[in-house]
């Protein structure tokens, strides 16, 4: 009877956990096609339904469908179980009309109660024929690979816009823009964006390409990163190239044909670097008509100010806290100065913040906290602050004011002065109360000393020592000088203890599972060891020609290959899906025996 018990109990837990999910009906599609290419449109639907009805497909004919699927997943971890199920409507469509058209939401029943999916836009662009009868050829000639050039692989930095304000954020995205099958990524260098504080939007980890047309020709996109921008200071400011080594595949030209090339191919990966185009930012000034509140805050913003308390007693502390919040260079705002009582302690404040960084920008709150200690009994007042901010799109300066707090002060505990003296400073203040500070009144005898100091052992060893002493500091000191001064020197002794430091940073972002993190760091340590080990400069050392430095250096063979192989395993894996933490341990352990190996065999 229990066992059966607990079996309802749990298709109960199952059914109910499967069904408390929230519906979710989405539609999905590619962005851009093609005019006469044939493409899909797929609607998901994370429980089982019945008469779906889809929209007028404009400019679209239905070349099949539906073609349905469906999928169920059970988990049970630690104890808890949870299921799910998908389902997937896919017709097959053809584009027959030029120009952007909307596909309306679709509608399903569930379980009675019917649900509608999201709308798309999709993009049918007119074929250039020159392109595709270049196309028809390369692809007909199986032997032969397809060029590469700046017109089929590059990159771009890319602006929403190039005319701000100082302090109005600007969008910038990284992305690699491609005809060709990329078979991965190699080394990447960023722009310094000089000039701007800069703060990274989240992105997926692993870059999906999707399609957009860029003057009438359909491109694979993806984003490399994706950053927000501040511009601290006003003029034009230019944004450096992005660079990124691209790893493109392409089918290798058999020069003898056998019995197997029509069931094999054989294909080449081709390292093609590309460097995008230096950018331009008109950065312009604020209006003449700043107010005297303005402190370089730019966005838009709203004020809150609090207080836990306004009747207390004396030395009990206050805390009032100030909130701006919206959306705009929310990390730049400076806390507020209030004019508080002189009979008022006041410490520094303390910011908090919290803060989310899109493509709207960055919006949150940022909240500063002020400790107040009434020192005397009496009725205060805090006056009111002004806080003003541009607003951009408005193009006008706003001003917003915080409240204005009474503060009863009681007299406190031990407190036996109930005059109130502000023109004392805080030292003055402390012996407020009491008359007069006593005098020692115990007897006090004077003793003399028997002999003099003047002209003994211990005055002269006073002077000596001392000389001494200052002599070997003297003498360190220049040798430290002389050691630091040597700065190839200095790398190469504290080579060994940068890299095991950037280890243990590897291995904190290890246990926290920050796989991106740890492989960066595991790059850095082993990238930095060799730079310092044999003072050259980072942009010097590639994989190309570091097997040469390290045989020439009389590093073995083997430590060599596993060197390398360290730096393949981390750059694959930045761009893969996630490896399992045995494999990082793994790596962790390999990278730590070869940079000690290393520091062995180079002197």
């Amino acid at each position: 009877m229990k066992k059966l018990l607990l079996s309802l109990v749990t298709v109960i837990l199952i059914t109910t956990s499967v069904f408390a999910d929230e519906i979710k009906f989405t539609a999905s599609a590619p962005n851009v096609v093609e005019l006469g290419e044939q493409f899909r449109l797929t609607y998901s639907l994370n429980s089982k339904g019945k008469n779906i009805q889809i929209p007028e497909l404009d400019g679209f004919r239905v070349l099949m469908g539906p073609s349905t699927s469906s999928s169920m997943s059970t988990q049970i971890i630690n104890g808890k179980v949870t299921s799910s199920s998908s389902y997937s409507y896919t017709y097959v469509l053809l584009a027959e009309e030029e120009g952007k058209f909307e596909i309306k939401p679709a509608a399903i029943t569930v379980d009675g109660e019917k649900k509608t999916s999201n709308s798309l836009t999709i993009e049918v662009v007119k074929v250039d024929k020159t392109r595709q009868d270049t196309g028809s050829k390369q692809s007909q000639n199986s032997a032969s690979s397809q060029k590469i050039t700046e017109d089929n692989l590059f990159v771009k930095v890319k602006l929403d816009r190039n005319n701000v304000y100082m302090g109005e954020h600007v969008v910038a995205t990284i992305k690699v823009y491609t005809r060709l099958t990329i078979a991965g990524f190699g080394d990447s260098k960023f722009p310094s964006f000089d000039g701007f504080l800069s703060q990274e939007v989240p992105t997926p980890g692993q870059i999906s390409l999707e399609r957009e047309n860029i003057n009438g020709t359909i491109y694979n996109t993806g984003i490399i990163r994706k950053l927000i921008l501040f511009p601290q200071h006003t003029g034009e400011i230019t944004i450096d190239p992005f660079e990124l080594e691209v790893i493109i595949r392409q089918r290798q030209a058999n020069k003898r044909s056998g019995f197997f090339d029509d069931f094999f191919d054989n294909y080449q990966d081709i390292r093609v670097p590309r460097k995008s185009k230096p950018i331009k930012i008109k950065v312009k000034d604020f209006p003449s008509n700043k107010p005297a509140s303005f402190d370089g805050a730019v966005g838009n913003f709203t004020l809150s100010t609090t207080i836990d308390k306004d009747s207390v007693k004396a030395n009990d502390a206050i805390t009032m806290r100030v909130k701006v919040e919206g959306n705009g260079n929310l990390k730049l705002i400076k806390p507020l100065e209030f004019n508080f009582p002189a009979d008022f302690e006041v410490y520094d404040p303390k910011t908090s913040q919290n803060l989310k960084s899109s493509e709207a920008g960055m919006s949150g709150s940022t909240t500063f906290e002020y400790l107040i200690i009434p020192r005397h009994a009496g009725e205060y007042e805090i006056p009111s602050v002004d806080f003003s901010f541009f607003d951009p799109k408005a193009k006008i300066f706003r001003t917003r004011s915080t409240k204005k707090f009474t503060v009863k002060v009681a007299k406190g505990d031990g407190d036996n002065s109930g005059t109130i003296i502000s023109s004392f400073t805080k030292e003055k203040v402390k012996f407020l109360g009491k008359d007069i500070r006593y005098i020692k009144t115990n007897d006090f005898t004077p003793q003399l000393k028997g002999e003099v100091f003047f002209g003994t052992t211990n005055f002269y060893l006073a002077y000596i020592i001392p000389f001494f002493l200052f002599v070997l500091a003297f003498v360190f000191n220049r040798k430290r000088i002389k050691e630091n001064a040597d700065t190839a020197k200095l790398k190469n002794k504290r080579a060994n203890r940068v890299a095991m430091k950037r280890l243990k940073m590897a291995s904190a972002s290890l246990k926290a599972k920050q796989k991106d993190q740890f492989y960066d760091e595991i790059l850095k340590a082993i990238w930095g060891y060799t730079s310092d080990k044999l003072n050259l400069p980072l942009e010097n050392l590639n994989k190309e020609n570091i097997s040469e430095i390290l045989l020439s250096k009389g590093v073995e063979l083997e430590l060599k290959d596993e060197f390398l192989s360290i730096l393949d395993t981390c750059e694959f894996a930045r761009y893969s899906p996630s490896a399992g933490s045995s494999e990082m341990d793994e790596l962790y352990q390999t990278s730590m025996d070869t940079i000690t190996k290393l520091e062995k065999n180079i002197k």
